[in-house]
């Protein structure tokens, strides 16, 4: 099983590590958004998300509650359903909320994902909980 888990986390981590690589010029330089590269950047990240969700509930699907027993303090339910409103809301989506879940939750997220990846490499899924009891307030906000 934790191979299993290991071939969703790690591309889900990556894509977490890519979101957060390509969100940095656009948190620095908000008014980035209007310029063709600034659009390419936010395609990049939306695609990222969609990638990223999926893994999520590919992942619930393997192990259901490995997250919220993990890492209860963050908001697994709208990681997960973030993917749906890229997906069906795409030309509606507001930039500056993306924006503020790349600055505010990505992080925390990233963080569980890693710890998650090097805990299940390590080849105790079980010892995760007790560490995730103990993690600071990383919910996404949404």
């Amino acid at each position: 099983m934790s191979d299993d888990l290991l071939l969703v986390i790690t591309p889900l981590r990556k894509a977490l590590e890519r979101i957060q690589r390509k969100a940095e010029p656009l948190l620095a330089k908000p008014n980035l958004l209007e310029t063709e590269e600034g659009e390419d950047l936010l395609d990049v990240i939306c695609m990222q998300f969609l990638a990223a969700g999926e893994a999520l509930k590919r992942l619930e699907k393997l192990q259901p509650g490995l997250l919220a027993t993990s890492f209860p303090d963050i908001d697994w339910k709208g990681a997960m359903g973030f993917r749906d409103v890229i997906a069906h809301q795409y030309f509606d989506l507001d930039t500056e909320q993306v924006l503020l879940i790349c600055r505010d939750a990505l992080p925390g997220v990233l963080a569980a994902i890693r710890s998650l990846e090097r805990t299940i490499q390590a080849g105790d899924t079980e010892g995760q909980q007790s560490e995730g009891q103990h993690t600071e307030q990383m919910g996404l906000g949404l």
